[in-house]
């Protein structure tokens, strides 16, 4: 196990990335050294590092992004336990330290050296991809993990009505696990966007765009009793303020059960909340998620593959990871627009 360089994206400050060569760490007897095949851009983490909108506690240039790559495993050390095996393919995710760029979170790597060291969060071990499951889909199983996280915060009743606010690739995640958790409940979602708005179709029971008039058709669908539960997905922080009106009214005495929202998103602003009379009245629970938990990843795997969770109308781009400053402006211009930015690796052997 010698490896102590390996390709990478790399930001070198804000608005400008290249292709290649950094510092790995010193690759030690506890490390399982992953050739990553396939990464993805995320449109909140990412796209915020490569904005500048990163607090400087937690990142500085230049760096390597990115948590969402898969790939395969190409040593194992001898003191590593474990059941998996040189050539597994497997969801890579963070590596949290490198030898001269900072990580943020650094998948955005050939190689990566996983170990005590360099990944020592309870969720940054590798796992097996079942072989039914696509790359492209294992790829997206990370921000689906995201999802998952934040959903196992409710507790679910029957025939609840759950708002999920944004159409991109969290959004669309807790949709689908809403629907596997709590299959009596029906589910809305909304997003600003037209485009995200008819992906959103394929997915839940009810979609709105988000325009000024979601809320009155809410309340209508709904008897004017508004949803019982939010998961907020935008990473808008502008929005969080004005969750209230989507909810409905109640916790009033103690066997009267509020409403509850979760914040999932990845908020780079400050956020405001509206005139404190009209969150009071609600009476609502409010909780908040970072990443994921141990175990996340298995399920979302699980689920795709027995059929649960669906890809199929996700447009998903594929670019060359060579090309990655151009498809981070690319994405940076078209933003919405843009579902998912996906990189192959396999030419850079």
């Amino acid at each position: 196990m010698k490896r102590s360089t390996s390709k990478a994206i790399v930001i070198e400050c804000p608005y400008r990335a290249s292709y290649r060569d950094i510092k790995l760490t010193k690759v030690t007897p506890d490390s399982i050294i992953c050739r990553t095949t396939m990464s993805a851009i995320s449109s909140g983490t990412d796209m915020k590092t490569w904005k500048g909108q990163q607090h400087p506690e937690q990142c500085y240039y230049p760096l390597v992004p990115g948590y969402e790559n898969i790939g395969v495993i190409d040593e194992i050390g001898p003191e590593v336990q474990t059941a998996l095996k040189v050539g597994d393919r497997v969801m890579i995710n963070e590596c949290r330290q490198f030898g001269d760029v900072c990580a943020a979170w650094g998948g955005s790597v050939q190689y990566s050296v996983k170990n005590s060291e360099t990944a020592p969060s309870p969720f940054d071990y590798v796992v097996k991809i079942p072989d039914n499951v696509s790359d492209q889909d294992a790829v997206l199983a990370y921000l689906a993990s995201v999802a998952l996280k934040g959903i196992k915060r409710f507790s679910f009743d029957d025939n609840e009505t759950i708002l999920v606010t944004g159409a991109g690739m969290i959004g669309i995640s807790a949709v689908q696990i809403l629907k596997i958790m709590n299959p009596t409940a029906k589910i809305i979602c909304i997003d600003r966007s037209q485009f995200r708005c008819e992906i959103a179709k394929h997915y839940a029971n009810h979609v709105f765009l988000a325009d000024g008039s979601e809320v009155e058709k809410i309340a209508a669908l709904t008897d004017g009793n508004m949803v019982d539960k939010v998961i907020e997905c935008t990473g808008n922080a502008t929005i969080v303020g004005t969750l209230h009106q989507y909810i409905k009214s109640g916790g009033w005495e103690d066997n009267d059960k509020p409403a509850h929202i979760h914040l999932q998103g990845d908020y780079p602003e400050t956020v405001v909340m509206d005139s404190w009379h009209r969150w009071f009245t609600k009476n609502c629970t409010l909780t908040m998620t970072c990443a994921l938990s141990a175990g996340c990843k298995e399920q979302i795997l699980q689920w795709m593959s027995e059929g649960k969770f669906n890809t199929k109308y996700l447009p998903l781009e594929m670019w060359p990871v060579a090309e990655c400053h151009k498809a981070f402006e690319y994405k940076a211009t078209e933003g919405e627009a843009v579902f998912k930015i996906l990189f192959n690796w396999e030419d850079e052997k």
